[in-house]
């Protein structure tokens, strides 16, 4: 199947170093990577010359307080702030929204708080506290990617 989309970079940052490069993209995924001057075709491409292209960036440390604490920062300004800096994820910190994420109940009010708010993939951490080592496994199987405690 042919690539949805070719974009160059006469800057393009690979595992081993940065060079010029045409990077393919087909159904939204990296595709292949060839020269830049390759001879890849897609029905839209895009040339960005020597402005760099990089892998997206995660952030695996953001406070994000909603629910309970949204005017502080919540999931659609630290996502677009995100998106706008080149972070294409990030992994919330669970302590300081309210409720905290520290048990079930507090990750499905997380997750729904963010449902349709988010402008890149966002990814929990789960509280290690004092009193909830019952809820940690539950926690886990519930898709935390792992725990910050106090």
């Amino acid at each position: 199947m042919p690539p949805d989309l070719v974009i160059r970079s006469r800057r393009t940052v690979l595992p081993d170093g940065e060079r010029p490069a045409a990077v393919t993209v087909r159904a939204g995924r990296i595709a292949a990577i060839g020269p830049y001057d390759g001879p890849l075709r897609a029905p839209s491409g895009v040339d960005l010359g020597g402005t760099a292209l990089l892998p997206g960036l995660v952030d695996t440390h953001v406070h994000i307080n909603e629910p309970g604490r949204t005017e502080w920062e919540g999931f659609a300004t630290a996502t677009r702030a995100a998106a706008a800096g080149g972070v294409t994820a990030l992994v919330d910190m669970p302590l300081n929204s309210l409720p905290p994420t520290t048990g079930p109940a507090a990750l499905a009010a997380k997750r729904a708080a963010a449902d349709g708010a988010c402008h890149v993939d966002v990814g929990f951490w789960g509280g290690a506290v004092p009193g909830n080592l019952a809820a940690l496994r539950p926690l886990h199987e519930r898709g935390v990617f792992g725990f910050n405690t106090l």
